[in-house]
């Protein structure tokens, strides 16, 4: 139904004018009855998630932002909304950023000469999926029981044993996005990211250090409790969960 074709269009301010066509894009999707709100910011971006979490269905997000940008927005909404169809714009002959997209959980890409149907049709692919399984994988992962979950939207991590530990933003950032990610690991800059962007997002002072000095913490903080982290470290790459999900 039309109320569920809801898309947000990541566009930076700095970027705003820099393509003559974004307004055009805007009108085509619309035509195709679509619901398109345009976000300048990434917690301009969160605002519009949040306002449109009682609507059911999350909606579909376009990235026009740098690389960086799409890449970081990419992560962090990854981790969050599990189910979420995300679509970035790249430019053209770009396999490397297309790579890098990909790797950090975008879904589908589309050159930013690609035509208005082009487009409409990556979306619409994207929402028949979201709109067709049952539950999403966050509800299924925190009722499992016998493993390692996060519940009251990632600011609890529950053990095997029913230990609950609560979580600072830098610490739900970043098991969020290893709960999440391929194999449940990533690298230091897809975590490094995800805690920058949450501590941004939360208007909270980010605590200086190395991503090193978030984990010993947490480490410490779950050995207390009696329930040790299955965290790895991978020499020079990054860090891998370990435990049942």
């Amino acid at each position: 139904m039309k109320q569920d074709l809801n898309i947000l269009f990541f566009v930076p301010r700095a970027r705003a004018g820099t393509v003559p066509d974004r307004m055009e894009r805007v009108r085509g999707l619309q035509e195709s009855g679509f619901q398109v709100q345009r976000c300048t910011t990434i917690p301009m971006l969160h605002k519009c998630l949040q306002a449109s979490a009682s609507g059911g269905m999350p909606p579909v997000v376009i990235l026009a932002g740098t690389l960086l940008e799409n890449c970081s927005a990419t992560t962090y909404l990854r981790a969050l909304h599990p189910s979420m169809g995300i679509v970035a714009m790249v430019g053209p002959r770009q396999d490397a950023e297309v790579i890098r997209l990909l790797q950090s959980g975008v879904d589908n890409h589309f050159v930013h000469t690609a035509s208005n149907e082009l487009l409409a049709a990556i979306l619409f692919r994207l929402l028949a999926r979201s709109d067709s399984g049952p539950a999403s994988a966050e509800s299924v992962s925190s009722v499992t029981k016998g493993n390692w979950s996060l519940k009251d939207q990632a600011w609890r991590l529950i053990s095997p044993d029913g230990v609950e530990i609560a979580l600072t933003t830098g610490e739900r950032a970043f098991l969020s996005v290893l709960f999440h990610a391929p194999d449940r690991r990533a690298t230091h800059s897809q975590l490094a990211d995800a805690v920058d962007q949450d501590y941004a997002l939360a208007s909270a002072r980010k605590p200086q250090g190395r991503l090193g000095v978030l984990v010993s913490r947490m480490r410490q903080k779950c050995s207390r409790l009696g329930a040790p982290l299955p965290l790895k470290s991978l020499h020079n790459w990054g860090y891998m969960f370990t435990g049942p999900v």
